[in-house]
């Protein structure tokens, strides 16, 4: 009882998060109701604030605002390891505002959002905030899990939506996290390696993916357009952009993909490797055949120093946020109709 008040009492002091709030973790900031999975208006869990609009950051601005950028992804866009305010969707918005170009940046992204639940998201609930751009950062190894993507049933609510009661323990989580940070590298890579091997001991040889598979692939693509028939039917702007990860170089740390591919236990780290090769080239092909802007910012960050801007194998630290900000300014400056100053 006194380490669970001491953790509420920490949490207030650094996040002023409501001594009896439920949320224990950031997937407690979501939400089911009849536009799906989305964050809830003003939750709060650690730095994770959101807003009246349901998306991560203050509240907009509308009245000094020239246009409505809504920026759509998974964790990498919400954000997970930046400090606060740092996540490239704010650093964008602080971009733009720096060189006179007067928008309003929204972070739309959340935990776990797939690409058709992007889509669903934007044409049910988002599409009142007429945005004039929507910026698209996708995650193309959700397609290598062992379902396809799908939209999430607007009717059902799994128990991590569920309300808890304000007593609900924080200390678990915290401990879990804590435990986990504590571990020996050498350690945690076994224990993940132990577990890809769980997750295919019940399968045959054909359940894992050793190649691209094509249709998988064929699939992304597919959503993709979708998503771009959608982000017209708004009317609204659409900006593409190639998702990035820490092997575009010349990182190769076999432990670091390892723990990419135990989220994805179906495919060999060479395959995530190769989709996201082949995925990134699917990109590139709808924006060209759709006359979209496209972000490609394959290139800076193979010229970066992996560790310095991914804090895992494709969130970012606060130094990766700032380079995906500046690689996606000119795009998103472009499509909002404003011509940003030069950086020096």
């Amino acid at each position: 009882m006194a380490i669970e008040v001491t953790v509420r009492i920490e949490d207030w002091l650094r996040w002023r998060t409501p001594l009896l709030s439920s949320a224990s973790s950031v997937a407690d900031l979501a939400v089911t109701d009849e536009t799906g999975r989305h964050p809830m208006p003003h939750s709060a869990y650690g730095k994770w604030k959101i807003n009246s609009l349901g998306t991560r950051g203050p509240e907009p601005e509308p009245e000094r605002s020239e246009a409505r950028v809504l920026v759509l992804g998974a964790s990498e866009t919400f954000g997970l390891y930046e400090a606060p305010d740092h996540e490239y969707p704010r650093q964008l918005a602080d971009s733009l505002h720096a060189s006179g170009c007067e928008v309003d940046v929204l972070n739309a992204g959340f935990v776990g959002m797939s690409l058709p639940t992007v889509e669903q998201d934007l044409r049910l609930r988002l599409a009142r905030l007429n945005p004039d751009v929507v910026v698209y950062y996708p995650t193309p190894p959700q397609y290598l899990d062992e379902a396809l993507p799908r939209r999430f049933p607007i009717d059902a609510s799994p128990p991590m939506t569920k309300a808890r009661a304000w007593w609900y323990p924080r200390f678990a989580a915290r401990a879990r996290t804590q435990l986990k940070q504590m571990l020996p590298a050498a350690i945690a890579d076994w224990i993940r390696a132990r577990d890809i091997r769980q997750a295919r001991a019940s399968h045959d040889d054909q359940w894992v993916f050793d190649a691209v598979p094509s249709d998988r692939l064929q699939a992304f693509e597919m959503d993709l357009r979708v998503l771009v028939g959608t982000i017209h039917a708004v009317g609204s702007k659409a900006v593409l952009v190639t998702h990035v990860h820490r092997f575009l170089g010349q990182d190769r740390d076999e432990r670091v993909l390892r723990s990419w591919e135990r989220f994805y236990p179906r495919a060999t780290g060479a395959t995530i490797l190769a989709f996201e090769e082949e995925a990134a080239e699917a990109v590139r092909r709808v924006a060209a055949d759709s006359g979209l802007a496209l972000a490609d910012p394959w290139a800076a960050f193979a010229r970066a120093e992996s560790s310095e801007v991914f804090a895992d194998f494709s969130h970012f630290t606060d130094l990766g946020a700032s380079l995906m900000a500046s690689e996606l300014r000119h795009a998103a400056a472009t499509a909002a109709g404003c011509s940003p100053k030069q950086e020096p």
